[in-house]
């Protein structure tokens, strides 16, 4: 049994202050972390008030989540430990949003100090974006592919991977995507389970991909970012 089922997984239980943080900002929401910290003598980083805000107000993890990162961890700890290079045969593959305004995902984006800024960030609403595809692995990258639609369906995603993505994969590597929907509609779970059997990783898959998950690949925490500092880093 994991772990986890043992024990309270209420994110309270895990943050005992969280209850103060989410008072102090229900009193004044526009107050930045760094001023709630002080108020409340937390620390603003490494598992306090940055991560109650985050995990606890913004985007508190399922009950679930735990056994799964633990599952999914675990799991690829043995592959490795079976197979040394088994990540060189991981090709991580994921989408992205290019706004024309510039806009950026605010999550991404954050303003520290001392006081609340009140820093305001202008764009256009409903400004033209484009949704792009990419691929990387050890041994190199699968050229970017641009969707002639902004929104990215489960179909129009099919259509990439059978007519782009797939023909340029190495033979015997690993497919991996995370959990949007588009990746786990039945017509695309059906092509890959045929392509890559029991070769992919994805939520619900083989390998399943864990839930809402930190940033788990290098396209996540340095290939769009880079690549979206090139493309925004001046004005057109």
């Amino acid at each position: 049994m994991c772990p986890f089922h043992t024990q309270s997984l209420g994110v309270d239980s895990h943050y005992p202050k969280c209850n103060s943080v989410r008072e102090s900002f229900s009193w004044n929401p526009r107050k930045s972390n760094r001023q709630a910290s002080r108020e409340l003598g937390v620390p603003c980083r490494c598992t306090t008030v940055h991560d109650i805000v985050h995990k606890c107000l913004l985007h508190p993890i399922k009950p679930d989540d735990h056994c799964k990162r633990t599952d999914f961890a675990v799991e690829m700890l043995s592959r490795i430990k079976e197979n040394d290079n088994y990540l060189d045969l991981v090709l991580f593959s994921d989408e992205s949003t290019f706004h024309v305004c510039g806009k950026v995902n605010q999550h991404n984006c954050r303003i520290w100090g001392s006081e609340n800024p009140h820093q305001v960030i202008e764009y256009e609403r409903d400004t033209p974006k484009l949704s792009v595809w990419l691929g990387l692995h050890k041994h190199g990258v699968i050229s970017p592919f641009f969707f002639m639609k902004s929104t990215v369906t489960g179909h129009s995603y099919l259509d990439m991977l059978e007519n782009f993505a797939v023909p340029q994969i190495p033979p015997g590597f690993i497919f991996q995507q995370d959990g949007a929907p588009p990746h786990f509609h039945r017509d695309v779970t059906t092509f890959l389970d045929e392509t890559f059997p029991p070769r992919w990783v994805r939520r619900g898959g083989p390998t399943a991909w864990p839930p809402r998950p930190p940033d788990l690949t290098p396209l996540d925490f340095f290939a769009w970012r880079f690549i979206k500092d090139s493309v925004y880093g001046r004005k057109v």
